[in-house]
This record gives C-alpha cells, sequence and structure tokens, in this order.
C-alpha cells in the first residue's frame, strides 16, 4: 500500500517496503528497518524457565498463601513462588521437583520425613525434633501429594503435631498415578511456615473392591 505526499513539489512518504526521504542534497529513497525479534540464547533459557515455573505452580495457587506466608510484603504469594523455583528448582537438566519448594519459610523443617501409601492412605512420618532452634511441639504438620502431569494437588494442614510424629491423608479409591510428596510445619497462628521438605516419588494405584468381600 502507497502513501505519498506531494507538497511545494516535494515527495515524501511510504511506498511498500520504501520510504520517500527528503534530505538536504534532495530526494532520496529507503528501505524500511526490519524488526529485529531475535532472542539471545539467555533470553530464551529464561523463557523456559518461566514456562516450567508457572506451570508447576498453577495447580498449587490455593496453597501458596500459607506456603509462602513469610513472603516480602511487595510480593504476592504467586510472586514469591516463581521467585522461590527459579532459584532452587533448576539444574542444568532442566525443572526438578525434587528440588522444588512448595513452601519457604523460616520455621524449623521436619527431620527426617517419610511416607508410604497404604490402602490409599498416605501415611507420613517424621521426628520429634522440639527444642530445635525455634521448633515447638505444638507446630503443625502440612503434608502434600502432587502430580503437575494430572494437575491434582492433595494438601492438608494436620492436627497431628511435631511431638506425635506421623499423619494421615486419606486418598480417593479413584485416584493413581505417580505423585511427588512433601512436607513442611506450620505454627499455631499459620503466620509462619518452614521450608518443605522432598519426600521422593510415590505411585497410588486404583483401589479395585474384592470380589470375594461382595459376596
Amino acid at each position: 500500500m502507497a502513501k505519498v505526499n506531494l507538497w511545494n513539489g516535494m515527495l515524501s512518504g511510504k511506498l511498500g517496503q520504501m520510504v520517500i526521504v527528503n534530505g538536504k542534497n534532495g530526494v532520496y529513497v529507503r528501505s524500511l528497518p526490519t524488526p529485529n525479534d531475535r532472542k539471545s540464547e539467555g533470553q530464551l533459557k529464561q523463557r523456559s524457565k518461566m514456562q516450567q515455573a508457572n506451570a508447576f505452580l498453577k495447580p498449587l495457587k490455593a496453597f501458596l498463601p500459607l506456603g509462602f506466608v513469610e513472603r516480602k510484603p511487595n510480593l504476592n504469594p504467586y510472586q514469591a513462588a516463581t521467585s522461590c523455583l527459579m532459584r532452587t528448582a533448576f539444574e542444568q537438566d532442566g525443572f526438578t521437583p525434587a528440588r522444588a519448594r512448595v513452601s519457604e519459610g523460616s520455621l524449623c523443617p521436619p527431620q527426617k520425613p517419610s511416607i508410604r501409601i497404604s490402602d490409599h492412605v498416605a501415611v507420613f512420618r517424621w521426628e520429634n525434633n522440639s527444642g530445635d532452634i525455634d521448633a515447638k511441639e505444638s507446630d503443625r504438620a502440612v503434608v502434600m501429594l502432587y502430580s503437575p502431569e494430572q494437575a491434582i494437588a492433595l494438601w492438608e494442614i494436620k492436627k497431628e503435631t511435631r511431638k506425635d510424629q506421623y499423619g494421615l491423608l486419606l486418598l480417593d479409591t479413584h485416584l493413581q498415578g505417580t505423585f511427588h510428596a512433601y512436607m513442611a510445619f506450620t505454627n499455631n497462628k499459620e503466620n509462619r511456615i518452614s521450608n518443605s521438605i522432598y519426600l521422593g516419588e510415590v505411585i497410588v494405584e486404583e483401589h479395585l473392591p474384592d470380589p470375594e468381600a461382595e459376596d
């Protein structure tokens, strides 16, 4: 599309990909500049990391206000969680759930936590480390099973505390798949929380009724 002006016998304007320009030495034509949208390798890598962090956090939105309750005042929970993942969850091979934190705070974390699945019940265990730094017996367990592939995050603030040394998470009998397990502690006011600890992957198999039990 051409757009050319004639003023005082002088041409100016745009003709296709060419621009007519009046200079001191007369009229000349030049091509339009080509937008440079090339991204550096570093920019592309940073963009990829952000996309992976966002995909990981999306199913966790309801949990993040607790998981990042000790965030900086200028950050919302999602921003604080994203910043945390960018610092902790990436290695040379990419995003690693084992390094990801679903909570970050100043409270003393669980000591030697573990998990096992028994008939659609997730059994979390830990050692009572009350008295370590600022750990209190009344700190409550926070447990989570998370499948990014299924976008399923199951979490609960348990009534069980550090001194109880175990807590249960009941699972739907139709639930199945591989889940990442995390655990943390929060105080009674839920205004402090510990860094989450990664407990590993667990496999949940669909519960099938026992045919003999139905007879």
